[in-house]
């Protein structure tokens, strides 16, 4: 048996034993001597602030409370608001996370789901009092942050000035649910979330742009290292953009070296570690399984669906980006069906027509974000951009509203979904697209 061979049996074994540990005899509860249920007054240092509709969700890092580690969500009003480095004195009562069960009798382990970000408690409107702020290298850089997300708020209406945080931010909870919906029947959520799929476009636009200026590939490799360091210190290095870059990096050390195969069993290899040093993720953390699939479908399709659509004119690289897209997305459908029970028969077509305004987007909100504080050049940036999110919504709506867009399949259980990706990986295995490279 070959070295690859023997590689991807004990990735399957491990990545099997792991399943059934978390699936049957994961029973161990965190931080056994602390009293949850019991009202506790103690200091915390804000960790990261997500806005919402309806408040905010506050992490923070406790100070002083005894017999609890981990971090702790604190669900409060959206004013006053609360930044980071803000230390605070809270008075709250203190719950352990809970399972919730959905309309459909499918069980969500939101406490494995926190667990995975090492958060073992929430609080639910506590009295707070800000006392001091904490300003370690990274509060400079929510600062920054901080700058470019005004920049964009000032310069653009809703429901473009939410999305515009969504696509350069990964602030993806604040605009309306309805539409988060409409993305959602029309197969276009990935654009609005920090995920492989998302990843992959901004990865793409990168390469794009110092390819324009005549570097070569190996140097646009170097070029990306950074840039994308960059970009993750400034939307906070939020997990999910960590590990879905890193997945994507891992894609691109193939065809930077050559070997296809390289990147398969480095990017298995990379999850490998992940889950060694977060077991939750191959479960409970939905971003980590969409991203790897989306990885592993870019690397295996990317070149097939390049030869499938030579057809099409590669005018402002609108092939490129659709083939890129494709690709991402191949092996990550069955299981966006199983988590939201929907399946988009118009992604294909929304895809076409919304990827490259969604291209143009991320250029203009990139733009807005930097000069957003010059009112000349706002102004001229902010109008196309406007513009844009108005034709990318109006699309989205049309194609939601067609008759047949999408199927609500609310019983997809999980014995579906294994028969769905053992189709795909018969589906590989006949069309072996990595031959088309």
């Amino acid at each position: 048996m070959s070295k690859s061979k023997i590689f991807l049996l004990v990735s399957l074994v491990f990545l099997s034993a792991n399943f059934v540990w978390l699936m049957y005899f994961d029973n161990q509860e965190e931080n056994p001597d602390f009293m949850f249920d019991k009202f506790y007054t103690f200091e915390a240092v804000v960790k990261n602030t997500d806005k919402k509709l309806a408040g905010y969700n506050v992490l923070v890092a406790p100070k002083d409370l005894a017999n609890f580690s981990g971090r702790i969500i604190i669900y409060t009003d959206l004013y006053p608001e609360y930044h980071y480095g803000d230390v605070l004195q809270i008075k709250a009562k203190v719950y352990r996370p809970e399972p919730i069960e959905d309309e459909t009798g499918k069980i969500f382990r939101y406490d494995k789901y926190l667990a995975k970000d090492d958060i073992f408690a929430v609080c639910f409107r506590p009295q707070i009092k800000v006392l001091d702020q904490e300003k370690d290298w990274y509060f400079y850089v929510y600062k920054l942050r901080q700058h470019l997300w005004n920049n964009l708020d000032k310069h653009l209406v809703e429901p473009a000035s939410s999305l515009a945080k969504a696509m350069l931010l990964g602030t993806q909870r604040e605009f309306a649910p309805e539409i988060r919906a409409i993305f959602s029947q029309v197969g276009l959520s990935h654009i609005i979330a920090i995920s492989g799929s998302h990843m992959v476009i901004i990865v793409w636009l990168i390469q794009a742009i110092f390819l324009s200026f005549g570097f070569n590939r190996k140097s646009v490799f170097f070029f990306l290292l950074i840039s994308l360091t960059l970009y993750l210190a400034l939307i906070g290095f939020l997990p999910p953009a960590l590990r879905s870059s890193l997945m994507v990096i891992i894609c691109l050390l193939g065809p930077f070296l050559g070997r296809l195969n390289l990147s398969v069993y480095s990017l298995i290899f990379v999850a490998d570690i992940m889950i060694i040093l977060n077991p939750y993720l191959l479960l409970y953390d939905l971003g980590f399984q969409l991203s790897f699939l989306s990885v592993l479908g870019l690397i295996y399709y990317s070149h097939f669906f390049a030869k499938l659509f030579l057809f099409l004119p590669d005018v402002f690289k609108i092939r490129e980006v659709l083939v890129t897209t494709l690709s991402a997305q191949f092996f990550i459908w069955p299981l966006i069906l199983y988590h939201f029970g929907i399946l988009s028969l118009v992604s294909p077509v929304a895809n076409f027509l919304v990827l490259p305004l969604s291209t143009m987007i991320l250029i203009f909100n990139f733009l807005l974000a930097i000069f957003g504080s010059i009112n000349f050049l706002a102004t001229l940036i902010s109008w196309p951009l406007f513009i844009l999110f108005k034709l990318m919504v109006e699309i989205s709506k049309f194609l939601a509203n067609l008759p047949f867009a999408y199927l609500n399949i609310s019983d997809f259980n999980i014995y579906f979904l294994i028969i769905c990706y053992l189709f795909l990986v018969v589906i590989t295995l006949i069309l072996k697209p990595q031959d088309y490279e």
